[in-house]
């Protein structure tokens, strides 16, 4: 089925399957080339180079010249569909989506497993940044002990354009989305969703546990008010969204997606607008520090074309971490610091604080830092509740725990 160079078939053509056409076509040299595009939408003019148009999936799944499928669409139950014929059908896949890989991430290293193909996705989880790289060669004998991350370009755009012009979050996001930095829905941005779907992935490549998205404790920006930025400026801390995972004392496997306020001299203070970054910490090599643009088109091209690289070296993941060894996930005890903004009609809340540092209370609302165990953390923050903010306090935390 595959021939000396790379037959891709692509499927989408939207923000990010441009960057990548473009960049291949500028600098992904002779080995590999894109011989048809399928897309849904009829009627639109496509710069596609000498890639051939067409809006039949069998144009491409049924061309056994094809030997990787290029998965760029936005929708999450075609796309897992696409990337099973692949591998099923003898070929490589390569896909941008981080929801279709987080969800069958089981799934799909079986899959690869049983069919000896490759699928890769380092596009998914962090744009320009080759972390999944990183953790499968650099780290793939190491003990990793942590992991963070600002994984969302859209709302760490926000947050800075937020804290540092002294803008309301919702004007913050009409900005981003004016500048390409938002979708007109946002919501899987600002709920934490994209994060966390992101943080899956990472996991499974730092510490082998594989974990469904349901099963990560997120809480996101869509509540952030003027008033819980102010209460972190005013005490030097700026808001950033970020993944963590962790090994907890006991050996557990420990995450979460939330709002943290970080020291301004930490490095998480100056990853800026659509920049992300992730912090390793391993136990023989120390803290690793990756920054680079976490969204727009060309910075997540780049990211499915060094796929494309890399297929043609002959490189997929070995998940050599994905395995009985790995560590469990904790049952949410484990307790950590947080700011908390809790509406005045939920005074009852309080209660799940196991110690509280501070309390101040208004007509509207009481703002507490408490230590909070996750489990408790997310019975607080329920399901559908409006009004309420939580961000963590992680460099307290290490500074006195309790």
């Amino acid at each position: 089925m595959e021939t000396a160079s790379l037959t891709i078939g692509t499927f989408g053509h939207g923000c990010v399957g441009q960057g990548f056409l473009e960049l291949l076509n500028a600098h992904g040299g002779t080995a590999a080339y894109v011989k048809h595009v399928c897309v849904k939408e009829r009627g639109r003019e496509r710069m596609i180079g000498n890639a051939a148009l067409t809006y039949e999936a069998f144009d491409i799944l049924g061309d056994e010249q094809v030997g990787v499928i290029v998965e760029l669409t936005n929708d999450p139950t075609l796309g897992f569909e696409l990337i099973k014929h692949a591998l099923n059908s003898g070929r490589h896949a390569i896909t941008a989506s981080k929801r279709v890989v987080a969800e069958n991430l089981a799934a799909l290293i079986a899959l690869q497993r049983a069919t000896g193909r490759t699928l890769l996705y380092e596009a998914s989880c962090a744009a320009s940044i080759p972390v999944v790289r990183t953790l499968e060669t650099h780290f793939s004998g190491e003990e990793v002990l942590r992991i963070d991350g600002i994984l969302n370009g859209t709302t760490n755009y926000i947050l800075t354009k937020a804290q540092e012009e002294d803008v309301p979050p919702g004007t913050a996001l009409r900005q981003a989305q004016k500048a390409g930095f938002a979708e007109a829905d946002p919501t899987s941005d600002l709920s934490g969703d994209d994060t966390r779907y992101k943080l899956v992935i990472l996991i499974a490549h730092a510490f082998g546990t594989v974990l469904a998205p349901c099963g990560i404790l997120r809480h996101g920006i869509e509540e952030l008010e003027a008033e819980d930025i102010a209460f972190g400026s005013e005490r030097g801390w700026c808001v950033r969204l970020v993944a963590s995972a962790y090994r907890s004392p006991e050996g557990k496997l420990v995450a979460h997606v939330l709002p943290t306020f970080v020291p301004v001299n930490d490095p998480f203070a100056f990853v800026r607008n659509e920049y992300n970054a992730v912090r390793i910490e391993g136990a023989h090599s120390g803290t690793h520090f990756l920054q680079g643009r976490g969204a727009g088109r060309l910075p997540t091209g780049l990211a499915v074309l060094s796929d494309v690289q890399q297929l043609l070296q002959g490189g997929g993941y070995a998940y050599a971490k994905v395995n009985v060894r790995a560590p469990e996930p904790s049952f949410g005890d484990q307790r950590i610091l947080v700011y908390a903004r809790i509406p005045a009609t939920h005074q009852e809340l309080l209660a799940l604080f196991d110690k509280v540092r501070s309390l101040e209370s208004s007509a509207d609302a009481m703002r507490v830092v408490g230590w909070i165990t996750l489990s408790e953390l997310s019975l607080l923050l329920g399901d559908g509740r409006d009004g309420f903010q939580v961000v963590a306090l992680p460099h307290l935390s290490e500074q006195n725990n309790g």
